[in-house]
């Protein structure tokens, strides 16, 4: 079909796109190289048949927005029937009569599979464009240009093979599988043609098919569109550990600490930058942005990408990334909640961006928040963040018999009361019941009393590495001096750290929730309860008890047996629960913008018809007291689930 000159111009326009596009990826790849090398090379079978399935079956695109998940993955799996189709396109135009799949059966459902592809594609982007510039559905930057000339792209290509295939009919019986292209041949083109005109629009159409697609390889290298091919990787590279795991500190050979420039982030990190596909759902879920403050985990990859991009240019200026960069209101804003990377389709991981800078400003700099002054001198002298008297660790006890690890030596639980419920007089009742229900059951069970310290949590999440450390070993010297079988906490966050960071330093320990001790006390009977009181009340996900652990059905059914019936959920539960706003070093400082984070959750809790908001974390329960008393919500009640169970408790 093409004419000799028309082939060599084929040919050098598909060479210089192959350059272009070759030189961009080096040069994005150079620029994730500049990055601290991290080892994500372990399991590499799990590794690539996960990103295979995630990105084949388009499952993270699908979470939370079935609708728009659905056209994006008709675009990509039309993508790849076109890869195909467009190979065919391509060898027709220097031979007519090689077909790529044959004459038979195998090219007709190919082309078929094609055409209705290109149907479904063309309602995607209709769908698309709709939604971005006619109803301007947030959380999508507006206008976005880019996203306008990526639509126009893929609608021209459906257009033009629709086009091309119909045109083809003049010449050759339609088969099976070219239905679609046999409609527009009827509808749109006229029932005879002159065969210099039908010669003149095969060009043309081909012509115009491959050069959108030479354009698109050259434009996606420029564009926030990269994602399509650094997505897979991003996905491939994940950390299947622990989620938002910070990566251990060496204090003793590190003469610098933190994030400082953006080249001293991962390349993972980095891969991130590129990898962001903007589109919005961890803005959905952030607590920080969705109560209107500065922090959009989305821009702020954004804004860490334009820093990368000065690299790109010769004696680039390299910024601090802590206030230069990205606002420093931004860096304190979050709450460590987890559920930006918990919905990100990318595995983009927003928190190890964030941390570091913490660790830079606190550990570097010696800049934070003030309010975290007092944090800071009571964790260092007193081993708790209220700066209370160590020694007054155990007043919460009264009049309770709770024995001492250090007059057993050995038990089948220590029960890790944790700072909030030694100190704070609102927790001290869960810690209270946590010691009357133990008792009542007949647990073997422990405390560390006025031997157990601060776990760390609060220091390590406001980027002072070094006293998490200094805590966190103080701990793991504690507990190696006694026997016991597993530890049970009232707190998410002594959970998270005790279970899965004390591992990075050495400590293998066995940690489990209240919930879940009480869950299992109750099943076995030792616990027994009346009947339900068939009371609504709606159940509260912590986020380092949910998201970072996976403890949802627990706390759930162990509600179920005490209440009677199934909790009325709150519109954000489970993966997607709204954070109460206490995490990261929230409950140490005010939060001076937007609303109070816990104050939308406890509007969440009323516009569920609940009259209990059961709790499973003192931090959350803290929280959400003061929240209710500021709002003058009437009608509803926080409790913590081992309150409620113990007011169901039969005599």
């Amino acid at each position: 079909m093409l004419s000799l000159v028309e082939k060599a111009v084929f040919l050098l326009a598909a060479t210089v796109v192959f350059v272009l596009v070759f030189k961009a990826g080096r040069a994005k790849l150079r620029l994730i190289m500049k990055g601290r090398p991290v080892n994500r090379f372990d399991r590499p079978l799990k590794r690539i048949v996960e990103m295979l399935r995630q990105v084949l079956f388009q499952i993270p695109v699908f979470a939370n927005r079935p609708v728009v998940g659905f056209f994006h993955a008709v675009i990509f799996w039309g993508f790849l029937v076109f890869m195909l189709v467009t190979l065919s396109h391509v060898i027709e135009g220097f031979s007519t009569s090689f077909h790529l799949l044959g004459p038979g059966f195998l090219s007709q459902l190919v082309l078929m599979a094609a055409n209705l592809f290109a149907l479904l594609i063309i309602a995607a982007v209709l769908f698309f464009f709709f939604r971005r510039y006619v109803f301007k559905v947030s959380g999508l930057d507006r206008p976005s240009w880019e996203s306008l000339v990526i639509l126009s792209f893929i609608f021209m290509l459906m257009v033009t093979f629709i086009l091309f295939e119909a045109c083809k009919i003049y010449n050759q019986a339609p088969g099976w599988g070219n239905f679609p292209a046999l409609v527009a041949h009827n509808l749109l083109l006229p029932d005879t043609v002159s065969q210099a005109a039908l010669a003149f629009w095969l060009k043309l159409l081909w012509w115009w098919h491959i050069l959108i697609i030479l354009v698109f390889a050259v434009f996606i290298m420029h564009s926030k569109h990269l994602h399509l091919i650094a997505g897979p990787a991003n996905i491939l590279f994940r950390n299947n550990d622990v989620l938002a795991e910070i990566e251990p500190v060496n204090l003793e050979e590190q003469e610098s600490f933190g994030t400082a420039k953006v080249t001293e982030l991962t390349r993972k990190d980095l891969l991130d930058l590129f990898s962001c596909a903007e589109c919005g759902r961890c803005e959905d879920v952030c607590p920080a942005f969705q109560s209107g403050k500065k922090l959009s985990p989305k821009q702020l990859l954004n804004t860490i990408k334009e820093n990368l991009l000065l690299h790109s240019g010769a004696g680039a200026a390299e910024k601090t990334l802590y206030r230069e960069v990205v606002a420093e209101e931004v860096v304190w804003d979050c709450t460590s909640c987890g559920a930006c990377m918990a919905v990100c389709p990318m595995d983009n991981e927003h928190l190890a961006k964030l941390i570091g800078m913490r660790q830079y400003a606190v550990m570097m700099e010696s800049h934070f928040p003030d309010e975290f002054q007092v944090l800071f001198r009571g964790l260092e002298n007193q081993g708790n963040p209220w700066g209370l008297s160590s020694a007054s660790r155990t007043d919460w006890i009264g009049e309770l018999e709770v024995p001492l690890l250090a007059e057993r030596k050995r038990a089948d639980l220590l029960f890790w009361v944790g700072c909030a419920a030694s100190y704070d007089q609102h927790s001290q009742k869960i810690a209270r019941a946590m010691v009357r229900l133990p008792n009542k059951a007949g647990v073997d069970y422990a405390i560390l009393g006025n031997e157990e310290t601060c776990c760390g949590d609060s220091a390590r999440r406001t980027g002072h590495e070094y006293l998490f450390q200094m805590l966190a070993g103080q701990n793991i010297e504690t507990l190696g001096r006694y026997s016991f079988k597993r530890i049970v906490t009232v707190c998410p966050h002594g959970l998270h750290v005790l279970r899965n960071e004390y591992r990075k330093m050495g400590a293998e320990l066995e940690v489990i929730h209240h919930s879940q001790l009480l869950l299992e006390l109750v099943q076995a009977g030792r616990l027994r309860l009346r009947p339900g009181n068939g009371h609504s009340f709606t159940f509260h996900d912590p986020c380092y008890l949910g998201r970072y652990n996976d403890i949802y059905e627990e706390p759930r059914k162990l509600l179920r047996q005490t209440v009677g019936n199934k909790p009325a959920e709150m519109k954000l539960y489970r993966e997607r629960s709204f954070c109460c706003g206490a995490g990261g070093g929230g409950m140490w400082k005010e939060e001076h913008s937007g609303k109070r984070i816990s104050h939308c959750r406890v509007n969440e809790a009323r516009e569920s018809g609940a009259h209990t908001l059961v709790t499973a974390c003192p931090f959350c329960a803290v929280m959400f007291k003061d929240a209710l008393a500021e709002t003058g919500i009437e009608g509803l009640r926080s409790a913590d689930i081992a309150l409620v169970l113990e007011e169901s408790l039969a005599d």
